[in-house]
């Protein structure tokens, strides 16, 4: 006898037949038959969603080293110190963007951006002038 018994090859179809069927039944779980609708949405800028509108626009107060002298200008006006403090203090500006050359200030606050060091504080002290 050298033939198999054609029931254990229904068996195997049964099996097969079983599994294609559960495989059907999960595709048919997961499948979506409805149509998908998108609907326009005006969203808000961030900026303005935030309260910010861009900030103000600084005013540029640059320090330099001028034949052994530091000088200050206002945007392009040069002024002396008195001058510069009465003129910020008759119409001070929303921000303040202080350019220096190079001092031993400038050259550790670059190290520590090159370092990776994004928030710099800065500690200073005035005297205050006699008489005030």
């Amino acid at each position: 006898m050298s033939g198999r018994s054609p029931v254990g090859f229904g068996l195997y179809f049964i099996d097969v037949l079983a599994c294609l069927l559960f495989c059907i039944t999960l595709i048919l779980v997961g499948a979506r038959f409805s149509r998908e609708t998108t609907v326009p949405v005006n969203l808000p800028d961030l900026a303005s969603a935030a309260g910010f509108d861009g900030g103000p626009e600084a005013v540029s107060v640059t320090i330099r080293s001028e034949g052994g002298a530091t000088r200050y200008y206002l945007e392009d006006r040069a002024l002396s110190f008195e001058a510069l403090g009465d003129t910020l203090r008759a119409d001070p500006p929303a921000a303040l963007r202080i350019r220096a050359e190079e001092t031993a200030l400038a050259r550790v606050i670059g190290l520590a951006h090159e370092s990776g060091i994004r928030d710099i504080e800065l500690a200073y002290e005035t005297r205050a002038r006699e008489g005030r």
